[in-house]
């Protein structure tokens, strides 16, 4: 595993919230994973079946995934150099609060167009008539995940 680490790009690296592009396979394993805990955030809060919630956590995974991969590759090229250049050969701090204060500005901003697009992908599923019902279960459930993932980047950071 460090093996795998010290041969990944920086810019890998740094962008610790997604631990799976340091772990290629970590996706087959935490994609699952965040669907389940977010299902039973969802079926506790706005009850329902457990499948039904199973099904629309699932849905709004892929959806929020393919936005936030869309949006993380359409706007690397243009923030990408200049940010990690910033961060990285930064004379501010050490080395692992830089990579801590990135990862944690790309995990709000990808919690917050996961919890957007989910709330509108749930809310939709669930044919509600204001989307706002959905908001603070998806929020909550999000939250929840994103506090999660980002916890097990810090464990591979070090």
């Amino acid at each position: 595993m460090a093996a795998a680490i010290s041969f990944c790009p920086a810019a890998a690296y740094a962008d610790a919230i997604i631990p799976y592009m340091v772990v290629p396979w970590g996706q087959v394993f935490l994609l699952p994973l965040v669907v389940i805990v977010e299902a039973v955030i969802l079926w506790r809060m706005l009850s329902g079946s457990f499948l039904s919630a199973l099904g629309q956590s699932f849905v709004a995974n892929l959806a929020s995934t393919v936005l936030g991969a869309g949006l993380y590759f359409a706007t690397l090229p243009a923030f990408g150099d200049p940010l990690f250049y910033w961060w990285f050969k930064g004379g501010f701090a050490t080395k692992f609060i830089r990579n801590a204060c990135i990862a944690l500005s790309f995990a709000v901003a990808l919690w917050f167009v996961s919890w957007v697009s989910e709330s509108l992908v749930v809310a939709r599923m669930r044919k509600v008539e204001r989307w706002r019902i959905v908001l603070i279960p998806c929020a909550i459930a999000n939250l929840v995940t994103y506090v999660g993932l980002l916890a097990l980047a810090l464990v591979y950071q070090r």
